[in-house]
């Protein structure tokens, strides 16, 4: 890995001195000194014969940045709302030197900046420097889904049973507007399946997140974007999603929400009930001792409630101090009924055995959140310093029985089985992030920052048989306790040198973990380290508009057990299969490097490899010796992943856009019970046309031949929606329309590998659904205009 490092490093850097350039950084203001934002600035050299024009926008504060190939005289022209108000030429010598522009006040006296409005359109694909945003807001596709339906549409990002991957590699963290939402395994799935579309503005997909976020993730971060409202008076909206599983259920998703901002003061509450029922559908088949044939079926039918509130309140001292106070609760309920039928085939039918049973769960759970957010500017370079401080708490109840019952070949009962187990679990999660942001003269950045973060998480397992009445068993009952410590500290520098923009970031994280397993054979956990997890990024512009590129990215994260994965509970899928889980497990480190480019500002290819060890995966394990059947997650060993990316956004028509990506990867696992190495591609499409007078259609599909993950390969996995959405009442009403999964393709078939064993599985579950969406705003009192264009370096928030 460090060889194929430095000759990347050695590749990349000599490309420096065949394409030498010059960059510069300006400002635009008036003689006063006050900034001019979005003031259009185009640079042509004199002395060239060649078409030599530049253009650029200043952001929000009046600065701007561009790359020059020639050091030599130019005519800069400025605009401001499209008029021309100066003209002027200047020499350029030294970069080093800030060019700066002043419009005398005089030329602006007629000029309304305040009502700048903003109506042009943003694309559903976004690529930026370091990271792939996806805007769903407006996106017809993206009616009626849930935020992991959502993820599925995202080029590169692949979902299945519930697991995430970026790029073919699994351990991708969730942020919530750059925080984290401390979930993990069912609690997170039910969480993400509850935040609906109506309340995302974008998904950006970070596959190589810098020091500036925490470590934790190996596969990367998706941080979504909620919307906001930035009005001033009282504006809200209503709305409603409804969704019929075609041949099967329904759901429904009723919401609203109120914004008040007046002055210095801004509010906001919303909320949201669903109430969702799905199925579920497992078949498997698998050798079984003495010559045996096991095959079984699973059905589970799973209802979710859920109520959701969201409140916050904001406060800005001054244009440069901030302080946010924010509120989320979820109350949440579950009832998954699920009977399992499997049969014993024998050589000798006489010996077969057939077997049936119900193993029904319910759950109850509370999650709160509590967030202050702390922002100043220092200087008039808008350096920042801010502090995150945030509380949440999870409160769960849940139970689950086992009733079931074995009969021979002529339908005579042999053993019957009925008892209870309730896992109620509470966890308890603080932290505290400060960091300070400070930016140069010259336009360089430099982010430090600390933080903390404290857990405490207690687990109870209760086991109750069935004799008459319920009867405990206090053999089986345990209680694991669980308690993390970790502290950060980094250090994040972004700048240019010899022409070539750089970010280069270390990070120190200090984790103490410790366990304890309260039964009649008491065990400990103890893990206490230190790492460093450095991160580079290089890029250089390979034409003066910005418009080609190279780069590359290196970086090191770690992926520490859920607590959820190291609760050592067992729940009975059937008679002959258990889930379980892994107090013992440890974390696991990915390395990932990657080289990409940028073409005409739109065709994107990358090339990445990444190497993870001690790799977290969910397996199937057993031996041929054994009846059962153990689904677990485990160390399994090394994971090593290639993956090449191409993306082509195409224009077909005026009014039709599209964007295409396939991704090739080579995937190999190694562990001592498996070795496995899969070559495949995910070949994914978005397509939008847009027909005026409101309407609009979207086709979104992916297809992947096979997939590698952990110890078990899938066959093809395809899937086609298509949402059409119309603007009504100007544009205050939209409906929309959305079916996804249309041919019913969006499940699996795969087989597991375990030692000599293998397990032949087949899933489905209710992926084609018809769904209705219809969301009123509304507004009353004055109108705040949009002061700013969308940036291309919006600053990030890390892990919170």
């Amino acid at each position: 890995m460090i060889k194929l490092i430095t000759f990347s490093l050695i590749t990349f850097l000599l490309n420096n001195f065949l394409f030498a350039q010059t960059a510069i950084v300006g400002k635009v203001s008036d003689q006063y000194g006050a900034s001019i934002p979005y003031a259009s600035l185009s640079f042509r050299a004199l002395h060239v014969k060649k078409d030599s024009l530049i253009e650029k926008i200043t952001d929000e504060h009046g600065n701007f940045q561009l790359t020059l190939t020639e050091k030599e005289t130019y005519l800069v022209s400025i605009r401001v709302e499209n008029v021309l108000r100066t003209q002027q030429k200047i020499e350029i010598n030294d970069l080093k030197v800030p060019l700066t522009f002043i419009i005398p006040k005089s030329l602006l006296s007629n000029l309304k900046l305040d009502e700048v409005t903003v109506n042009k359109r943003k694309p559903t694909i976004q690529r930026k420097i370091d990271r792939l945003i996806m805007n769903v807001a407006q996106t017809a596709n993206a009616s009626g889904k849930s935020a992991l339906e959502l993820f599925k549409m995202a080029p590169g990002v692949f979902v299945n049973n519930g697991q995430i991957s970026i790029n073919g590699v699994v351990g991708t963290r969730i942020l919530v507007d750059g925080k984290s939402i401390n979930l993990a395994g069912n609690d997170l799935r039910n969480y993400l399946q509850t935040l609906r579309s109506n309340d995302i503005q974008s998904i950006e997909i970070i596959a190589h997140p810098s020091a500036e976020f925490d470590a934790e993730g190996s596969g990367g971060i998706i941080n979504i974007v909620l919307k906001k409202q930035d009005k001033q008076g009282l504006n809200g909206y209503i709305g409603n999603d409804y969704a019929i599983g075609l041949g099967k259920y329904g759901t429904y998703t009723p919401y609203a929400g109120l914004n008040y901002r007046m002055g210095k003061v801004g509010l906001m509450a919303s909320y949201s009930h669903s109430r969702a029922k799905s199925y579920e559908e497992l078949k498997q088949r698998r050798d079984f001792p003495n010559q045996g044939l096991y095959q079984q079926e699973t059905e589970n039918t799973q209802t979710n409630k859920n109520d959701r509130i969201r409140l916050g309140a904001t406060y800005d001292f001054t244009g440069k101090q901030f302080l946010g106070l924010s509120y989320t609760g979820q109350y949440s309920s579950f009832l998954g009924p699920s009977t399992a039928h499997s049969t014993i085939f024998y050589p000798d039918a006489a010996k077969n055995i057939h077997s049936q049973g119900s193993f029904p769960s319910e759950s109850k759970s509370n999650y709160q959140n509590l967030g202050l957010n702390y922002v100043v500017e220092t200087d008039s370079l808008h350096s920042k310093f801010s502090v995150v401080i945030d509380y949440t708490h999870n409160q769960r109840n849940g139970n689950s029985i086992s009733n079931s019952a074995d009969f021979d070949a002529n339908g005579n009962i042999r053993s019957d089985t009925l008892f209870r187990l309730d896992y109620p679990s509470e966890a308890k999660i603080f932290t505290g992030d400060a960091k300070y942001n400070w930016i140069t003269k010259s336009g360089n950045n430099l982010s430090i920052g600390v933080k903390a973060t404290a857990t405490n998480i207690m687990n109870t397992n209760q086991y109750q048989v069935f004799h008459q009445a319920w009867m405990p068993m206090p053999a089986l009952d345990f209680q694991f306790d669980y308690e993390e410590r970790i502290y950060a500290t980094y250090a994040n520098y972004t700048g240019k040198w010899a022409q070539i923009d750089y970010q280069l970031g270390l990070r120190g994280e200090k984790s103490n973990i410790q366990g304890q397993l309260l039964s009649e054979q008491r065990d400990k956990l103890a893990q206490d380290y230190f790492n460093l997890f450095p991160s580079i990024f290089l890029k250089k512009n390979l034409n003066s508009q910005g418009s080609n590129y190279v780069s590359l990215t290196y970086n090191r994260r770690i992926k520490r057990p859920s607590y959820f994965d190291l609760n050592p509970y067992k729940y009975y899928i059937d008679n002959y299969s258990v889930q379980t889980g892994n107090p013992f497990l440890k974390p696991q480190f990915t390395n990932s490097l990657e080289i990409s480019g940028l073409w005409k500002e739109k065709y994107y290819t990358a090339l990445n490899y990444s190497h993870t060890r001690n790799a977290i995966s969910q397996i199937i394990r057993n031996q041929a010796e054994e009846e059962l059947l153990t689904v677990i997650k485990d160390n399994v060993g090394t994971q090593g992943v290639w993956t090449a990316t191409l993306s082509a956004p195409v224009s077909l028509l005026p009014c039709w856009s599209s964007t295409n990506t396939i991704l090739f990867t080579h995937t190999r696992s190694t562990s001592p019970y498996f070795n496995l190495k899969k070559a495949s591609f995910l070949l994914q499409t978005e397509q939008e046309i847009s027909f005026g007078k409101g309407y609009s259609i979207n086709l979104n599909a992916f297809y992947t031949p096979q997939m590698l993950l952990g110890n078990i390969v899938t066959k093809a996995i395809c899937s086609v929606d298509l949402g059409i959405q119309k603007k009504l009442i100007k544009d205050q009403l939209v409906a929309k329309a959305n079916i996804s999964d249309i041919f019913f393709t969006n499940n699996y078939r795969a087989t597991s590998y375990f030692n000599n064993t293998k397990i032949w599985i087949m899933h489905r579950e209710q992926s084609r659904v018809c769904s209705i969406s219809l969301l009123y705003n509304f507004r009353t009192g004055t109108t705040f205009k949009a002061k700013r264009m969308e940036s291309s370096s919006m600053e990030e928030k890390g892990r919170l």
